[in-house]
């Protein structure tokens, strides 16, 4: 009866997660974000960038080649992806940490960063991101 149980609720809980993950659509996104830095009076204008979202890559980034981005963990619970990323420079590190809530052709996101320059005090920043669905993603 026991393993029975456990079986049932390894097997509800699969269930549960697939249909989560039914909201994603797959394929290419728009996702504009709105950044926050402690301490700055003026606020910084919005960014908007175009991304391939997947099941297996499901944590918007914004691919800057002076940085070296990794995602460091990625978490799925139903439609909400959990991360962490950190992109090292040659001048700087930043990590960051947040969620995307995905909801059939939107995600809404917030996320905190760490900003550390070499010789500069860390900065602060908090974000908020909302994405909507475009289409197949490019080949």
């Amino acid at each position: 009866m026991k393993k029975t149980l456990t079986i049932f609720v390894v097997l509800l809980s699969m269930f549960w997660t697939a249909g989560a993950w039914a909201e994603l659509k797959e394929g290419l996104w728009e996702i504009t974000t709105q950044v926050e830095i402690e301490g700055m009076p003026q606020s910084i204008p919005p960014n908007t960038i175009r991304q391939c979202i997947t099941k297996s890559d499901a944590v918007p980034q914004d691919n800057d080649k002076d940085y070296d981005c990794k995602t460091i963990s990625q978490k799925i619970s139903g439609n909400t992806v959990s991360y962490t990323v950190e992109c090292k420079g040659k001048e700087a590190v930043m990590r960051t940490s947040g969620t995307s809530t995905y909801k059939g052709s939107s995600m809404d996101g917030v996320s905190n960063t760490s900003f550390k320059m070499k010789g500069r005090p860390e900065m602060k920043m908090a974000s908020t991101s909302k994405g909507k669905y475009i289409g197949a993603c490019p080949k």
